[in-house]
């Protein structure tokens, strides 16, 4: 629905869209921000985000004095590091990215400097980013201080933002602020090729697992399509992302097996459901 008094932000004949990551340790708020900013609500349940979860929203934000309308593609992606191969292929295209610590929590903030930069820019360089500490309203259990945040923030040439998920305060900001740099484009972007996992004899169950969600998106048409469909596989077979057993990535083969029946030939689906038996068989514990 278009909102009134807003300019569409249009390149050709076409309304520009944007695609902008959520990215941060797991358990740090992205999927609670990600709802208070689009539904306007809280849950304080955490349920671990499997691969990519895409929203959408419109807002308007202030470009040259003039109102634009802009549409949000918004993905949230797995939180659990070491999923590199999944995570790589949700970065790709993505024109802007929140980068997410939790205060009561100092290792998430340094995870996004040790882990969660390198990664995105090595995908995508650099595209204009915001950090966020959330669960600022969490006063008496903060274990890092704003000039913390501001520091990694400085070094980066991105602004930073206090943020909560329980109260919703500069949560649209936070996005808002976001928009505005994308569309003054103040960084460059460039995509990347999708990086592969390690050989498939020498990955462990969790790499084992990141290649199966990315080897289905591949023949299913891309993330964005194949991660709902994994993400029901995957709940259905009762599988946690964190601690995945072969066991559970079998049943989950299983279930990708028949969903691939109803659109495959009959010797492709196998095929894909044999290799995959494979690759999980010759997975190490580790």
């Amino acid at each position: 629905m278009a909102i009134p008094n807003a300019r569409e932000f249009r390149l050709g004949s076409n309304t520009v869209k944007r695609k902008v990551i959520l990215i941060g340790d797991g358990a740090v708020g992205k999927t609670s921000l990600l709802r208070r900013f689009v539904l306007e609500k809280f849950d304080d349940r955490y349920i671990t985000t499997i691969g990519t979860k895409v929203s959408k929203k419109e807002i308007v934000v202030e470009n040259n004095g003039e109102q634009v309308s802009m549409t949000l593609m918004v993905w949230d992606i797995l939180g659990q590091q070491g999923y590199t191969a999944i995570q790589r292929a949700g970065y790709r295209g993505s024109e802007g990215a929140i980068l997410v610590c939790d205060y009561t929590r100092r290792e998430t903030l340094e995870s996004l400097e040790k882990y969660w930069i390198p990664e995105l820019q090595g995908v995508v360089g650099k595209v204009p980013m915001v950090i966020a500490g959330n669960k600022v309203d969490l006063k008496d259990r903060k274990m890092f201080s704003e000039g913390e945040i501001k520091f990694l923030a400085d070094k980066l040439g991105s602004p930073f933002i206090s943020t909560s998920a329980l109260t919703g305060d500069h949560v649209e900001d936070m996005f808002k602020n976001l928009a505005t740099m994308m569309l003054e484009g103040l960084e460059k972007k460039k995509d990347d090729q999708f990086i592969r996992a390690p050989k498939k004899e020498d990955m462990t169950l969790l790499q084992t697992t990141d290649w199966l969600m990315g080897d289905f998106c591949d023949k299913f048409g891309g993330v964005d399509v194949g991660m709902p469909v994994i993400r029901k596989q995957f709940e259905k077979a009762g599988v946690d992302v964190k601690v995945p057993t072969k066991k559970g990535l079998l049943l989950v083969v299983e279930y990708m097996a028949e969903v691939e029946a109803g659109f495959k030939s009959k010797e492709e689906a196998t095929d894909n459901k044999n290799q995959r038996r494979r690759v999980i068989s010759q997975a190490t514990e580790g």
